[in-house]
């Protein structure tokens, strides 16, 4: 009863906002700007009661299609059936109206309901929105220009859009990885001057993946890599995503926003004619007979499976060689929900790890052009990124877990891969915990290592005891990860069997067996049923010629 009622609550305050909009839009600046204010904060409540849940990160479907039941859908729903008050957002607060204080609190919701929203409506049929964007991210005061910047990550996964504002990033780029050094450089120093206690209270509590000394957080001041992009030239991956139009668009100004479309629109399958020089080694998408959309292979592809045990033994991966387990107590929580699902999902204040992570959400969809490589190679990219992946340093796994994802669209090529994994980077992604968000990121990287053979070469000749963490952590997204998770495991396999030391580790740790089990519990889905015949021919290959 205290879920309904707090599901009728919700929907009549938003309601009631909105009613108090229709009568106050042609009232003073100051009272719009506090009904937005409300409205956001509406959304950003419902937005953490819903990660609360876990759901799969990289389910990027409409709220309310991956859960029909959750407040945060019908809310979505509720503002996007008012086009008047959508097309007043966007047309008059954000591209017409130059208040600043009205531009961000506009900004700042169209952030926060970027998850039900069909972006390329926006992005595409507005016209100058973009290129205001860009000024707001590169002149404004805060928050506007970090809003701005995070709605510029929404619509530079557009293709298209990226394409045609080339220009543009190569200018932001730079700024933003800029921004990043003086971040991290800021809490470094904050660090140093306020330590961390420690969260271990006695000997007998479990060990927590928090440092038992203080974590002085220091992270060392390295001179960006000189490193020159030596021009590589590789064959692009199939480009996968169909279009699907956005139905009842409007002509002109007048844009539709009702309940996105099943498959979110991406002009990837223009990419032959608009592209950015995509590093050719891209994976081709994941898909299958039984799969539709490639390009949202992971949030279509068994969508009920991602329910998880919701009592699972925590291990986290700590560079000792002995792991701890234990269950979360009701005391821990509170102190380790920022290592597992997260629990900062409002936009104001705006906090250091808020403006780094709406960062790192725009550098990712570009990470992956050939032509912004050097910049990322010069301003020392990798070393940001292997700071981030530390979770005693930024203590706050939604951080993490955007810097995994900005790292996966970096490994697509093959002088930055080599270099991540020189340089300690695997070793760096065992030590993250799981289960948690950020382990779920792990597994979209260890399958890009294996996508890329160089680097997985480069990964099969380091030292026993790491190659043979790397196959029993994936094995562990294989059964206990989310969909997306498993997915990614999935396919490091199957694309890794080709190494025998990979199949040898896969044999040593019973991973045939775990690999039946999964299939036993779980239905079949095509992608696992391709790997357990490639396992099993593997294994009666092998037993046959030790025969011999």
């Amino acid at each position: 009863m205290a879920t309904a009622s707090a599901t009728v609550d919700s929907k009549a305050e938003l309601t009631a906002l909105l009613e108090q909009w229709e009568r106050e839009q042609q009232g003073n600046t100051q009272e719009l700007i506090n009904i937005l204010t409300k409205i956001s904060e509406l959304v950003e409540k419902e937005t953490e009661v819903y990660h609360k849940a876990d759901p799969d990160p990289f389910d990027d479907r409409h709220p309310g299609r991956a859960d029909p039941e959750c407040m945060l859908g019908h809310l979505l729903k509720i503002l996007f059936k008012n086009d008047e008050f959508m097309n007043t957002l966007v047309n008059s607060y954000v591209m017409t109206s130059r208040e600043f204080s009205l531009n961000a609190a506009a900004c700042r919701l169209l952030q926060n309901i970027m998850p039900g929203l069909e972006t390329a409506v926006v992005f595409q049929e507005k016209e100058g929105i973009v290129e205001r964007l860009f000024k707001w991210a590169q002149e404004a005061e805060q928050p506007l220009r970090i809003y701005a910047t995070g709605l510029l990550a929404g619509a530079m996964e557009n293709q298209d859009i990226a394409a045609n504002y080339r220009e543009e990033n190569s200018v932001l780029v730079p700024l933003m990885l800029h921004r990043l050094r003086e971040l991290q450089d800021k809490d470094a120093e904050s660090r140093r001057e306020i330590k961390r206690p420690s969260p271990r209270k006695s000997l007998g509590e479990p060990l927590l993946p928090l440092d038992e000394e203080a974590v002085d957080g220091g992270f060392e001041d390295k001179p960006f890599s000189q490193s020159k992009n030596s021009d590589e030239k590789e064959a692009v991956g199939p480009q996968e995503d169909a279009e699907v139009p956005f139905s009842s668009v409007e002509p002109e100004n007048e844009l539709s926003f009702r309940f996105s479309s099943p498959h979110r629109t991406s002009s990837r399958a223009n990419s032959a004619v608009k592209t950015m020089m995509k590093p050719m080694s891209a994976p081709g998408s994941l898909t299958h007979p039984g799969m539709s959309d490639g390009s949202s292979y992971l949030r279509r592809r068994m969508e009920r499976d991602s329910a998880r045990i919701s009592k699972q033994k925590l291990n986290f991966s700590l560079p000792e060689p002995e792991r701890n387990f234990s269950e979360l107590s009701n005391s821990s929580w509170s102190e380790m929900s920022p290592w597992v699902i997260g629990n900062n999902y409002h936009l104001d204040p705006l906090t250091p790890e808020i403006e780094q992570r709406l960062i790192l959400q725009y550098l990712t969809p570009l990470g992956e052009y050939q032509e912004l490589l050097a910049v990322f190679m010069q301003m020392g990219a990798r070393e940001l990124l292997m700071h981030y992946m530390d979770l005693k340093q930024t203590n706050d796994v939604q951080l993490t877990f955007e810097a995994l994802k900005y790292l996966a669209s970096l490994l697509l090529h093959k002088k930055f891969a080599a270099e991540f994994v020189a340089h300690g980077g695997v070793q760096k992604l065992l030590e993250i915990p799981r289960p948690s968000m950020a382990a779920t990121g792990v597994s979209l990287c260890l399958y890009y290592l294996a996508y890329n053979q160089d680097a997985m070469e480069r990964v099969c000749m380091l030292p026993h005891s790491v190659l043979s963490d790397v196959v029993g952590y994936t094995l562990w997204l294989l059964e206990c990860s989310h969909a997306s998770g498993c997915c990614h495991a999935t396919m490091f396999f199957s694309i890794s069997f080709s190494f025998r030391a990979v199949l040898e580790l896969f044999d040593k740790q019973d991973g045939l067996r775990r690999l039946v089990n999964l299939v036993r519990k779980k239905p079949l889905s095509p992608l696992c049923a391709n790997l357990l015949i490639r396992a099993l021919c593997r294994k009666c290959l092998n037993s046959q010629y030790h025969v011999k």
